[in-house]
Order: C-alpha cells, then sequence, then structure tokens
C-alpha cells in the first residue's frame, strides 16, 4: 500500500475504534447520558486533525516536489514600486535609499562563471536573484550524493550535468535573466579555443566580451588557464576560492595590468583528486566566500561603495582581512611600464 493509502486506512480504523468503545460503554438506552458533550467533542477533534493530515498527504503527492509551482512572467523594467507582487522592489530601493545610482544597469551586464560547485552556485543564485542581465555557466561535472552538503542540487538530480541543473534551478527563480551553458573542463587543451571564443563574444547582444569572470573553481589549473584567458582578452577576474581544510578562504579582483594575479592569492595549491580521498567543504565556509564573490562583483559591476582587491577569510579566528595587489614585475613591460588595463565597468 502506499502511504496515502495507508493512512487513509488508519483513519478509518480509527473512527471504527471510537464507535465501538462507545458502544460497548453503553449497554442500554439509558446509558446514552454517559457520553457526554465534551467526550463527543474530543472525538470529533481527532478526527478532524487525521482528515487534516491525510490532506496534506493528497497535497503532497498531487505533485513531485511538492505544492504546485510557480513560474511568473518576465518583467520587461525593473519598477521600484513597493509591492509585493514586484520582484524587484528590494532591488531597487538601493538606489531610492542612494545606495546604487542606477541599479536597474544590472541588466546590462553579462559574467561568465567557472565551476558550479560549493562556491559557484551561491555566486549563481545571488546573481540571478539580483537580476544580472546574463550569466554563462562552465562546469564539466555531475550530479553526486556526496554534493548534497554544500549545493542547492536535490538528491534525485543525482547523476544530471550540474550546468543543466543548475540553469534549470536559476531560470526558474528569474526568467528575466539569460543563461548560456558550457559542459567542459576549461583547463584542457581542447576545451580552451572554445573557452576563449566564448568569453570573447559572451555579451548580451554576442557582439563583445562578458563583463567580467567569475571562477570558483578547486584546482590551480583551471584558475591559471582563466587567468591566461583574461589577461589575453584584458578582461577582469574575480577568483572565489577555499581551502582544502574548509577553514579558510579568499575573493581576489584581477585587472589584467593593474592588479596583482593568482601569484597574490593566498590560497595557491589543492589537493589532489585520485580515489579514496577528497577535501574538506562545509556549505558555510562556502557560501561566506560566495556572498563576498557576489556582492564584490554586484559592486565592481555597478561602482558602489568600496571593491575589495583581496579579501581573506579565517574561519576558525573569525577575521577578515582586506589588501591591494599589484603586478607582478615578470609581467611588465619594458622599462618597467605596465601592460595596458581594461576599462572598468564600475570606475574602479
Amino acid at each position: 500500500l502506499s502511504d496515502f493509502d495507508q493512512r487513509l486506512f488508519a483513519a478509518d480504523d480509527c473512527s471504527d475504534v471510537m464507535i465501538n468503545d462507545a458502544n460497548a460503554s453503553m449497554p442500554g438506552p439509558a446509558a446514552d447520558i454517559k457520553v457526554t458533550t465534551s467526550d463527543l467533542r474530543s472525538q470529533v477533534g481527532r478526527i478532524q486533525n487525521q482528515v487534516k493530515e491525510i490532506q496534506e498527504v493528497v497535497r503532497m503527492y498531487s505533485s513531485t516536489t511538492g505544492p504546485r509551482r510557480v513560474r511568473r512572467q518576465k518583467a520587461e523594467i525593473m519598477s521600484a514600486e513597493a509591492l509585493d507582487t514586484n520582484p524587484y522592489s528590494r532591488l531597487m530601493a538601493l538606489k531610492s535609499l542612494g545606495v546604487v545610482k542606477n541599479y536597474e544597469r544590472v541588466r546590462d551586464f553579462s559574467v561568465a562563471l567557472v565551476g558550479i560547485g560549493g562556491i559557484g552556485v551561491g555566486v549563481a543564485e545571488m546573481l540571478t536573484r539580483c537580476g544580472i542581465g546574463k550569466i554563462i555557466i562552465y562546469d564539466y561535472d555531475t550530479i553526486e550524493l556526496a554534493n548534497m552538503n554544500k549545493m542547492f542540487y536535490r538528491p534525485e538530480q543525482s547523476g544530471w550535468n550540474k550546468t543543466m541543473a543548475c540553469r534549470h534551478y536559476c531560470s526558474e527563480l528569474n526568467p528575466d535573466c539569460a543563461f548560456e551553458v558550457h559542459n567542459m573542463d576549461v583547463a584542457k587543451d581542447e576545451s580552451s579555443q572554445k573557452f576563449k571564443d566564448s568569453i570573447a563574444t559572451g555579451s548580451l547582444d554576442r557582439k563583445g566580451p562578458v563583463n567580467l569572470v567569475i571562477g570558483c573553481v578547486d584546482n590551480m589549473e583551471a584558475r591559471q588557464a582563466i587567468e591566461n584567458v583574461i589577461e589575453e582578452l584584458q578582461i577582469p577576474y574575480l577568483d572565489a576560492v577555499v581551502s582544502d581544510d574548509a577553514m579558510s578562504g579568499a575573493v581576489q579582483l584581477i585587472i589584467p595590468g593593474r592588479t596583482g594575479g593568482l601569484e597574490a592569492s593566498p590560497i595557491r595549491s589543492h589537493m589532489p583528486k585520485q580515489p579514496g580521498t577528497c577535501a574538506a567543504s562545509l556549505p558555510t565556509t562556502d557560501s561566506i566566500i560566495a556572498g563576498l564573490a557576489a556582492q564584490n562583483a554586484l559592486k565592481y559591476l555597478l561602482g558602489f561603495g568600496e571593491v575589495a582587491f583581496l579579501i581573506s577569510y579565517n574561519a576558525v579566528t573569525n577575521d577578515f582581512t582586506t589588501r591591494m595587489t599589484y603586478p607582478d614585475p615578470r609581467k611588465l613591460g619594458p622599462g618597467g611600464a605596465s601592460t595596458p588595463g581594461v576599462a572598468t565597468p564600475g570606475a574602479y
């Protein structure tokens, strides 16, 4: 029997038992007075509670994902109206309160997100909720049960490509955002040209590059591959990483020719992936680093607040430290001059 059938029969049995018990305690017509109004109300109350439980089971089983899922319509503009039905009212309040001059510009930006593991899924979700114009997603891995401790994926999605599952989830959150997915390992030689081309033509109109590349990968080969591409294309790169023991993390903004590169990162080594071993991970640390990455991406793109060029987090001591980074002298041109830096959207 299904869970629903078992609950239904349980309710029927309960009502039969109550009726039989009442009849047993009343040997004759005169015994009717022994059943008080309070007893009857109590019995009715118990039956009503069981009916509610059955109704809840019916509601749950009416859909594979619980309550009926509602997809909102696309919004042509970002309205500042303070209405409960306006998905952008809280975001546009940043403009009315003087925090951001022109928040609706967020729709004009395109970002490339490489790696959608514990950090990447958080960044993808936050930028989607914030109304970013377009996210290009890169990953080559599939969902496993081992991912359930730190990602928004569900157990029944085991075996899915992470890129497809991420696009499915985020597009339901905000249908106004555009998504493009690439199942590839950016560190592989055979992927390098396709990766570069997709970055170079990743703008909303596909006539120019993305505005920002965000890397959330857990190996130095992929991080260096990203850095090589952004240096060639002169595109800013936001590197977000967590240590193998999950007790520290860092977010670094790399602007070619103007700031330091990965050589300035406090985390430059990762545990090799091999059978029987794995790095530690905490959803708390991953979420903190994801939040810092998404926050700095918005500040950089929209030009508000102070962008952290390198912010480090120590989960053991609860310390946050920030500092500026400077170009590696080995990358400077003749005479010590730096290579031309890319123009930044937020004037940083």
